[in-house]
């Protein structure tokens, strides 16, 4: 299939293995099947729970606050609102308005204090253990690793030292360029235009990698990608109440990177 930007409407070929299923009903490819594959658009190497923790301490410290779990399923549906009526607002002042709605929610004390806090703490947040190293073996494979993040360009580029080792990303695109937030399909269509224009690469050569079913895998399908879900087993926002099933699933990045080198190492390519 060939594509062009100029008249991609966001509608690519979906796989033959998914075309007569309900949606978010996927069958499984087999893990070669994953070497037919160019560019990877990442948004899973994050333990952004932790970080959200450690920065809503103002909150969790106060005796009616209740368990983590309850309070980042509100926290999720809070932002996704504000994301969704406030497409151009940058990342810290989300989380800040977030901070403030979730405190009155909750029934908890507001200090507005805290709130400019957490919308600071984003830099802050860390990476998972597996991240970096997982990242560098998949750009060894000569595979492009692109971003395709929610947070804004201050934020990331904290982010991104603890990532970057001795290698790069060939591409970074955060809500603040594109002016949406994921899960808009307009994210979806800017990295795929700008995969296109700046490395030719087609979608049929994109896999969507992330964690949130919510933000990344289900508008992922939605365009006709195929999806690895990164299944980090105590995640809770973007997860909680999402049924959609991936293409493939593993639970690290370091398990993904392991068979993407034996996928790689085999030289095989898969066609449908």
């Amino acid at each position: 299939m060939s594509y062009r930007s100029s008249s991609f409407d966001g509608s690519c070929r979906l796989s033959r293995h998914s075309q007569s299923l309900p949606f978010g009903s996927r069958i499984p490819l087999p893990n070669h099947a994953l070497g037919r594959y160019k560019a990877l658009v990442f948004d899973c190497y994050g333990d952004w729970e932790r970080g959200i923790y450690i920065a809503l301490q103002p909150l969790f410290s106060q005796k009616t606050c209740p368990e983590p779990k309850v309070v980042f399923e509100h926290l999720g549906q809070i932002e996704a609102g504000i994301q969704a009526e406030n497409k151009g607002m940058l990342y810290p002042y989300v989380l800040e308005l977030a901070y403030q709605s979730l405190a009155a929610r909750l029934r908890l004390y507001y200090d507005p204090d805290d709130a400019k806090a957490f919308a600071r703490s984003i830099g802050d947040w860390p990476a998972f253990a597996d991240s970096s190293a997982a990242l560098g073996r998949l750009k060894a494979l000569g595979l492009k690793l692109v971003i395709l993040s929610n947070v804004d360009n201050k934020s990331f580029s904290r982010t991104r030292r603890k990532l970057e080792n001795e290698w790069t990303f060939d591409a970074v695109y955060t809500a603040e360029d594109i002016g949406t937030y994921k899960p808009d399909l307009r994210n979806f269509q800017y990295a795929l235009r700008n995969l296109d224009e700046t490395f030719d690469i087609q979608p049929q050569e994109v896999v969507c990698v992330a964690n949130s079913k919510y933000h990344d895998i289900i508008p992922a399908h939605k365009m006709g990608l195929a999806a690895v879900w990164i299944d980090r087993q105590d995640s809770i926002i973007g997860i909680a109440g999402q049924s959609a099933d991936a293409d493939w699933t593993f639970t690290s990045m370091e398990e993904f990177a392991n068979v993407m080198e034996g996928v790689r190492g085999m030289g095989e390519v898969f066609e449908e």
